[in-house]
């Protein structure tokens, strides 16, 4: 039997990953502007290395089947890119619904900021062909006295429903919450979700 008829079906998925990423530009190192600080009050250009930038964009391989896995996949990538820009910066100290602003421990954000890095993380994932079923469209905003809140927003390409990608109730590298943007705008069933832990 030929050497290359003994590859598993897992082995050839790694190969056709690796060469996917070539395909797609993943093979150079990653220039990101991100922001924090409150309001973006600090911006800084994140430089990311070929391996780092390989280990955010292989959540999305093997392609998504289905819009729902691609916000999944979508989900784990920009946690996984919060832990690896935290790397470069010292937002790797952001504590979520922390609103204290503290000149001596830089690197909290408020959800002004991870709307934006969310936002900026999404249409560098749309521009280099990783996300399929999805369009990045403007931010989220909701308005309720002190409930006033930003995050980023995505439009299911087949349905045109919205979903908002929130990353503000996290500790930096935890999993955003995903939503669809009309029960996430509905101030009442946002607290549900937010102290039932629903994701």
């Amino acid at each position: 039997m030929r050497p290359y008829l003994l590859l598993t079906r897992r082995s050839f998925q790694i190969l056709l990953t690796l060469w996917a990423l070539v395909l797609t530009g993943g093979a150079s190192a990653q220039e990101i502007e991100i922001c924090y600080n409150f309001s973006c009050k600090t911006r800084q250009t994140v430089t990311l290395s070929q391996t780092e930038w390989h280990s955010v964009i292989g959540w999305f391989y093997p392609g998504a089947t289905s819009a729902a896995v691609e916000r999944e996949q979508l989900r784990r990538a920009i946690g996984w890119m919060e832990v690896v820009v935290g790397r470069h910066t010292p937002t790797h100290r952001d504590k979520g619904l922390n609103l204290e602003k503290n000149p001596n421990f830089p690197g909290q954000l408020d959800c002004i900021d991870e709307s934006l890095n969310v936002t900026t993380y999404m249409h560098l994932f749309e521009s280099q062909g990783h996300l399929r079923w999805h369009h990045v469209i403007d931010r989220a905003y909701r308005s309720g006295g002190f409930d006033a809140h930003w995050a980023g927003q995505l439009q299911e390409i087949a349905t045109g429903e919205r979903f908002v990608i929130d990353s503000w109730f996290q500790d930096n590298g935890m999993l955003p919450y995903i939503a669809r943007s009309a029960e996430w705008e509905d101030l009442t069933e946002a607290r549900i979700m937010l102290f039932s832990g629903a994701d």
